[in-house]
């Protein structure tokens, strides 16, 4: 028989019904005698598979002749692909429906693979297959020449082919029996994925505005207030005593904005330290300073970008700083500390405090710009002390809520214990009204009752220290009363700023006398 004039691939399994050595020869041979080429021969037991380069042939006669020389074969039929074809096929149909991009490398870093959505992220072409790596992803990525062990979270911001990149990739060392590198696997997650990710986990601490608890006519007009500004982008700051809360509203203005299914990110401004501001907020870059991260930093506006950006107790903010947070909201730019090129954010600001910010200007510590750059629509939310109609329905949701959580389903709050709540002027507003409440439901066995509360007790050691005359404390000790005030007010003063030159401007002392009493006490350990 000669050779096959119009050629075309065929796939044909041979199906014995047992396994004998020397079959698949015998089978080569038989193949070999109508001249066909064999394109590729896969060989698992009892079937063995072969692609040929197919001619005029008769397939019946075919199949007569290689059942009728090799008795072993039960039956020949045609397969549409080889094993490792659709093996091939199904791993591509998984890899490409992965949301991360792949590309695989060989030894030498020549491209041989990459999925659907490295694609996307780089613009990349058939063109790009072979191509060194180093043609996309610079060394400081993955330098194939290098001997690396994987790596985790390795920062890329570039420009590629007109495209703007901002990924995070990890590397995987591909290594034989041998341990020998023979490629690598480049793993990559664009910041707006990793953004959409980190929104979902949070998303269940998430508050809407049903979830503010209160029915007196001054929070109604507040939520109303903040529920009519919740669709704009515009900024907005909220203001209010400690407890009142703020982040509550900021969260609900969130969840009820454009700009719901983008992160929330909340930052106390008095809670990070001096050293660490710039770069909390900004970002670095890698070996930007001693101590960086090898691959760079996000900051704060980056990690809000396409969702909003919570700046709690905005009035503690040092005035150096100020000034750069202003620039940041004005031009929607910003560039990492150390960093070359300027990167675009989109955020929307909602700021928070409890301070006096108009007194602040007048003293030269508050920027009167960024003042009116964060105050676009002003919202103040009223103390506990002007609603006293609320204080009744919190307490009954927080005594519902403890006794919920330790077992205490049934405890109930007796009146004359609401009538005291009533009386008392709540302080620390609704956070130290929900702090007596967990206090009480922990002391209680079946209801609470003012003797649970502790505040009366409290008052009356307060009254009674008031009352005293000086002829009735003498004689004391001078020297150590003064020291124990001094050492009571640092303490409280190091509880709510951690920054010792917070501290400093609220005692009005200097910050090398802080930094010493701190130690003499030692508050700080």
């Amino acid at each position: 028989m000669g050779p096959s004039k119009s050629k075309k691939s065929k796939r044909i399994r041979f199906i014995g019904i047992e396994n004998r050595v020397g079959m698949a020869n015998d089978i080569l041979q038989a193949i070999a005698s109508y001249n066909l080429n064999i394109m590729t021969m896969e060989v698992n037991p009892p079937y063995m598979s072969v692609q040929v380069e197919w001619g005029d042939i008769c397939w019946d006669d075919f199949k007569e002749h290689m059942q009728k020389n090799i008795k072993e074969i039960h039956d020949i039929i045609e397969i549409n692909m080889m094993d490792y074809e659709k093996q091939q096929k199904e791993l591509q149909t998984v890899v490409n429906s992965m949301n991360d991009g792949i590309i695989a490398v060989d030894s030498y870093g020549s491209i041989v693979y990459f999925n659907t959505k490295a694609k996307m992220i780089f613009n990349l072409n058939e063109n790009d297959i072979n191509q060194n790596i180093n043609e996309i992803i610079p060394k400081n990525v993955y330098d194939p020449q290098l001997d690396i062990e994987d790596r985790d979270g390795v920062e890329l911001n570039a420009t590629f082919r007109n495209k703007k990149v901002n990924i995070i990739s990890d590397i995987r060392i591909i290594k034989n029996d041998m341990e020998v590198k023979t490629g690598a696997l480049i793993i990559l997650r664009e910041m707006t994925d990793i953004r959409r990710l980190m929104h979902s986990i949070t998303r269940p601490s998430m508050m809407t505005f049903d979830d503010i608890i209160g029915e007196s006519r001054a929070l109604k007009e507040t939520i109303s207030i903040a529920k009519s500004v919740a669709p704009s982008n515009s900024s907005v700051m909220i203001r209010g005593e400690s407890g009142t809360g703020k982040e509550l509203f900021a969260r609900a203005i969130h969840v009820e904005s454009n700009r719901c299914s983008g992160p929330f990110v909340a930052v106390n401004c008095a809670a990070i330290p001096d050293t660490l501001l710039e770069s909390e907020f900004f970002g670095y870059e890698r070996g930007a300073f001693t101590g960086a991260s090898s691959s760079g930093k996000q900051g704060f506006f980056e990690l809000a970008t396409y969702g909003t950006l919570f700046l709690d107790e905005i009035g503690d903010l040092p005035t150096h700083l100020q000034a750069k947070i202003l620039r940041a909201i004005q031009e929607q730019k910003i560039r990492r500390i150390g960093g070359k090129n300027e990167i675009k954010i989109d955020v929307r600001i909602i700021s928070a405090t409890h301070r006096n910010l108009e007194k602040m200007i007048k003293e030269g510590t508050f920027r009167e710009d960024l003042y009116y750059r964060l105050n676009v629509i002003p919202i103040f939310i009223p103390p506990l002390r002007e609603r006293k109609e609320d204080i009744i329905t919190l307490a009954e949701h927080f005594v519902e809520n403890f006794g919920t959580n330790m077992g205490k389903e049934k405890l109930v709050i007796t009146q004359e214990a609401l009538n005291e709540l009533l009386n008392h002027d709540w302080p620390g507003n609704a956070r130290e009204l929900q702090n007596v409440l967990e206090r009480a439901t922990i002391l209680a066995e079946d209801k609470i009752t003012e003797e649970h509360l502790l505040i009366s007790k409290a008052e009356q050691i307060k009254e009674k220290k008031n009352n005293q005359t000086i002829k009735e404390i003498l004689p004391v000790d001078l020297p150590k009363l003064l020291a124990e005030i001094e050492q009571n007010y640092l303490e409280k003063a190091y509880e709510e700023y951690r920054s010792s030159r917070k501290i400093a401007e609220v005692l009005n002392i200097s910050h090398t006398t802080v930094i010493n009493k701190i130690k003499r006490y030692g508050i700080c350990k």
